[in-house]
């Protein structure tokens, strides 16, 4: 199994060419787990390690080939020495290997059949490979029946704080396993931890059934023992399942449907910057319900935070039940998983929507042509309001937006006739839209060396 996650900003490829972005791991499961689902698994000695010219496909970084003398072929192949590509490092998950260093390595076989690692597989140096060669070397006499094992942990996130919230693993919580070779229950015992052994090699779902307050989602899980002697780690994170209900109509009395409701930390309503919120459109009815709330005190409303999505400007921020500010709004609190219905709540008149015209131009005054240019929030500027879009030939461009709405514009280029990374950008002054405004003009500046 690949164990792998995304985080960052860059595309690599790594061991099967499945695309993620810059290189961040997860455990990659115990041996039992891993030997069974890679290609290759040998002890090797590092004989060279050679920077490839060119990015074979479809990688898109350089590679290191890295040439072993094998001293031990545990599975997958066969001869005395073998050749392993891997990546440079520093973000594409590339194995640090050293010369004459002895190695357990994992290695999976790319479409092209050379074989490949990366820091995310159970490869390390023989030194720290105890447990793995310990199992390994047990294989022989090992009698027959796969295993499914983890831990159901209990998790909420923390809309105030941005961060989540750790709780104690939960006991009793019946685990089923079914699948082409059998099947098996257990309960978690004090510590979350299940166990259902005797499995024949096959196709398994996994599935967790924790108490009716916690939240449907992400409760089964799909594996495959491809051994007698496999194993499988699925673990679980559950959390509460608690709902703010509610509906919503104008300022006639009619349902308003389409209209994004959205949550937030009472303690966070007011605050600038990142604030994380849950988001639900109402219906053709109006109504709309807010899921998996943790608990918490929070404070409901339209607007409060905006984003790129375009009704979020068409009401200015209401709270619930009937406020424009964050300390007069009604405070909800939400326990482990409770539901909460709200009184119906009446929108104010809806913002009009117009056009925004605006030019970009050079320093000296001629038309920025081709030129990227986006909305953002008046107040937080790094909040993009707008996808971005490119100046015509005369530099000019323009925007749906909501009068009384207030916005800033940001354009970015690169200079003519400079090397890159040689730019010019500007955020312009913030300004709200008005009826009959003249075109905004921005001024291209150029960035620092």
């Amino acid at each position: 199994m690949r164990s792998l996650i995304t985080a960052a900003v860059v595309a690599v490829v790594l061991l099967r060419g499945a695309p993620i972005e810059a290189c961040s791991c997860i455990e990659s499961g115990p041996p039992c787990q891993t030997y069974f689902q890679v290609d290759a698994v040998f002890v090797g000695a590092v004989r060279t390690i050679t920077e490839l010219d060119a990015p074979p496909d479809p990688m898109p970084f350089r590679q290191r080939l890295v040439t072993f003398t094998v001293e031990r072929a545990l599975r997958g192949l066969e001869g005395a020495s073998v050749a392993v590509t891997t990546g440079l490092g520093g973000g594409d998950c590339g194995y640090p290997f050293k010369p004459g260093e002895r190695y357990l390595v994992y290695a999976y076989k790319a479409k092209d059949g050379q074989l490949r690692t990366g820091i995310c597989s159970r490869t390390r140096p023989i030194s720290e490979a105890a447990e793995d060669l310990q199992f390994i070397d047990t294989l022989r006499t090992a009698k027959p029946g796969g295993r499914v094992s983890g831990v159901v942990k209990h998790w909420e996130r923390d809309l105030a704080g941005n961060e989540p919230r750790q709780y104690p693993p939960l006991s009793f919580v019946p685990v089923q396993v079914n699948g082409s070779g059998g099947g098996g229950q257990a309960e978690t015992d004090e510590q979350g931890r299940y166990e259902i052994t005797g499995l024949r090699p096959g196709k398994y779902e996994v599935q967790v059934f924790p108490a009716a307050n916690f939240s449907t989602t992400l409760l089964q899980r799909d594996v495959e023992l491809r051994d007698a002697r496999a194993c499988a780690v699925v673990d679980f994170g559950v959390h509460f399942d608690g709902r703010i209900s509610g509906s919503v109509r104008t300022a006639d009395g009619r349902p308003a449907g389409d209209v994004r409701v959205q949550l937030v930390a009472a303690a966070k309503a007011a605050a600038r910057g990142i604030t994380e919120t849950l988001t639900a459109k109402s219906d053709s009815d109006g109504h709309y319900e807010l899921r998996d709330v943790p608990p918490g005190q929070y404070v409901v409303g339209v607007g409060l935070k905006r984003s790129m999505e375009s009704l979020d400007d068409l009401y200015p921020a209401t709270f619930y039940p009937q406020a424009t500010t964050a300390a007069a709004a009604e405070v909800i609190t939400v326990g482990e998983g409770n539901r909460q219905e709200l009184q119906p709540f009446t929108l104010p008149p809806p913002r009009r929507q117009r056009e925004l015209t605006g030019v970009v131009v050079w320093p000296d005054g001629r038309p920025a042509a081709d030129v990227s240019v986006s909305l953002a929030d008046a107040d937080e500027s790094w909040r993009q309001l707008a996808a971005a879009i490119r100046t015509d030939g005369d530099g000019g461009f323009r925007f749906t937006v909501s009068e009384g709405a207030s916005y800033r514009v940001r354009a970015y280029a690169d200079i003519p006739g400079e090397p890159k990374p040689r730019q010019a950008m500007v955020v312009s002054e913030p300004f709200v839209v008005t009826d009959g405004m003249p075109p905004v003009r921005v001024v291209l500046k150029p960035a620092n060396r």
